[in-house]
Formats: C-alpha cells, sequence, structure tokens
C-alpha cells in the first residue's frame, strides 16, 4: 500500500471520529500512522460512532458501501440480545459455508470441505485452546493477486485490525470484507460462519474434516444471565 493512500484514508477516519465524539488532544497521528497494529483510537472508538459517521468512514474506500452495511448488520447482531440458535440451523449455516468454500478451491482442501460435519461438545474453557484450524484457511492458498485490484488488497489491510475489534472474530471480519473480493455468483460464503462466531455458541472448524464444536455450557450461562 502507498503511503500517501494509507496515510489520506487514516486521516479522514479520524477526522470523522474528530467531528462526532471529539479530538483527543493526546493523540499522535504520525504515531498511529507508523504503527497501525497500536492506532487503539481508530480500532475502538470506530464502534462509539453513530451509523452516519460509520458511513463517512467507510465511504472513501473501495466497495466501502458494502461493507459499511455488513458492519452496521454485524455491530447490531452483536450488541443486540443474543437468541440461541437451534442446532440443525447451525449445522445448516455450517453446511453453506462449507459449499460456498468448496466454489473456490482446487485442491485437497477440497476433500475435507466434502466430508460430513461432525458435532463435539466442549466446555467454554476447552475451546480457548483452540480443537482445529479455521475453515477460511483452504482460502489461503488462492492467489488473489491476478484476481483483486491492489487497491481493495490495501483497503482489506488498513481495516483488518479494526474489524477484528467489533466482535473479535476473524469470521466476522472476513464477511465485512468480502465485497472486496470477487464473487460473480454472489455465493458470500462468510455470511454463516459470522453468524455463527456472533452466537459464541458454535464454532465450526476443520479438524480431519469439518467439526461443528459446541459449547456445551453456554445456554446454562445465558440463563443464568437472563434470570440475574
Amino acid at each position: 500500500m502507498t503511503g500517501d493512500i494509507r496515510r489520506s484514508w487514516l486521516r479522514h477516519w479520524h477526522s470523522v471520529i474528530d467531528d462526532a465524539i471529539g479530538q483527543d488532544p493526546s493523540f499522535d497521528f504520525e504515531a498511529a500512522y507508523e504503527d497501525p497494529y497500536g492506532d487503539f483510537r481508530m480500532h475502538f472508538m470506530t464502534w462509539d460512532l453513530p451509523d452516519e459517521s460509520l458511513r463517512r468512514c467507510f465511504g472513501i474506500l473501495p466497495q466501502g458501501a458494502e461493507m459499511c452495511n455488513r458492519a452496521i448488520e454485524m455491530r447490531r447482531l452483536y450488541r443486540g440480545e443474543k437468541s440461541s440458535i437451534p442446532e440443525q440451523d447451525a449445522l445448516a449455516l455450517f453446511q453453506r459455508g462449507l459449499d460456498g468454500f468448496a466454489q473456490f478451491v482446487e485442491s485437497e482442501d477440497l476433500e475435507d470441505l466434502k466430508k460430513p460435519i461432525r458435532v463435539t461438545r466442549v466446555t467454554r474453557a476447552q475451546i480457548q485452546m483452540p480443537p482445529g484450524d479455521r475453515v477460511a484457511i483452504v482460502l489461503e492458498g488462492i492467489d488473489w493477486s491476478g484476481r483483486v485490484a491492489t487497491e481493495n488488497l490495501n483497503t482489506g489491510s488498513f481495516l483488518r485490525e479494526t474489524l477484528y475489534r467489533l466482535a473479535h472474530s476473524y469470521d466476522v471480519v472476513d464477511y465485512i470484507e468480502w465485497p472486496l473480493f470477487p464473487d460473480p455468483q454472489s455465493i458470500d460464503p462468510f455470511r454463516g460462519f459470522a453468524l455463527l462466531a456472533l452466537s459464541d455458541e458454535y464454532f465450526p472448524m476443520l479438524a480431519d474434516g469439518p467439526v461443528l464444536f459446541v459449547v456445551a455450557d453456554c445456554v446454562v450461562k445465558q440463563r443464568r444471565i437472563t434470570n440475574g
């Protein structure tokens, strides 16, 4: 990414935060520019912005309007009242995502995607050490450089850390960023994975085939919160 483009995007983003929330005399723009991973003002305060301000932030980016619509949708679902997804619906979302990825993968990874989904119940503590890989790992072997505009790849790099802070899920990040990638058939494979991530109950992974890890103590925890 050329420095001038990223500097322009970053300056615009922080000017929107200034307008909506107020200036921070301690904020060092040059430090944020030099260390994108340390720009906590962008990472966190972005998600305190009203929808209209968020649209201004994204508006200067390639595919910004579509990505912003997705970000607003994910923020609403993440911060709203959680409703449990029935297990059959979770399996259907997982399968839809697997079928979507299969449209983009041409390798031995395709065999893993075609295996039947296994369901494994785990505790919240057990899932902290991921027992498998993100399904999106099968896309890592794709060379997007000849199929995606350089500016789109730069946009994804610019946004990724901030998008992660929205719901602490790279499946949500990938869903929001998907408009940057070619998808002429509108397969949109990440949507199901993003919805499962927001449930905080289901964790779709690859571990010698697709496995839906279900947090067994999640419902109990939700019920305790509801009942006080």
